[in-house]
């Protein structure tokens, strides 16, 4: 419902996280995220919608105020969108791999990455921790590649 001003008040993460289902409980199965997020998303945007996946996961992940890494790998784990192991790549920098990941786990894959929304996640994550612009690149994807994992490199431009 609007408010007196005619605007609608923002959703937001505590708000969204919210949930009441007597009978049918707090979760929804994969497949209906899936079918919004690679089917109708891209029916309606095409090509963009990989764009606004990662845009719409970058805003979260600043949004989120994350202190660190680990408090990520919990949340990910709550929110179950995958199991998270970080390490580094063969350049020294920040690797998360994303095991059994929600997006894509399990597919046969198309031959694309299809793990946007996640890369956008790590890059606002990433950026809020250390305060500094980050470039995040999916290397490896489950679903879309046949890869064992969804694999992140993550380059942090410290300024």
């Amino acid at each position: 419902m609007p408010s007196e001003n005619g605007n609608f008040a923002k959703i937001d993460f505590a708000n969204a996280t919210k949930v009441l289902r007597p009978t049918l409980g707090n979760e929804a199965p994969i497949a209906l995220f899936r079918l919004v997020r690679l089917i109708l998303l891209e029916d309606m945007f095409g090509v963009s919608a990989t764009a606004s996946s990662y845009l719409s996961g970058k805003q979260l992940g600043k949004g989120l105020g994350l202190r660190d890494l680990s408090q990520f790998v919990e949340l990910c784990e709550q929110l179950k969108i995958g199991i998270i192991k970080t390490g580094e790549n063969h350049k020294g920098q920040l690797h998360i791999d994303v095991y059994e990941c929600v997006t894509c786990s399990g597919m046969t894959p198309p031959g694309r990455a299809l793990c946007s929304f996640e890369g956008g996640l790590i890059a606002g994550v990433v950026e809020g921790i250390s305060k500094n612009k980050v470039n995040v690149r999916e290397v490896t994807c489950i679903g879309g590649l046949g890869h064992e994992t969804c694999g992140f490199d993550v380059a942090v431009n410290e300024s």
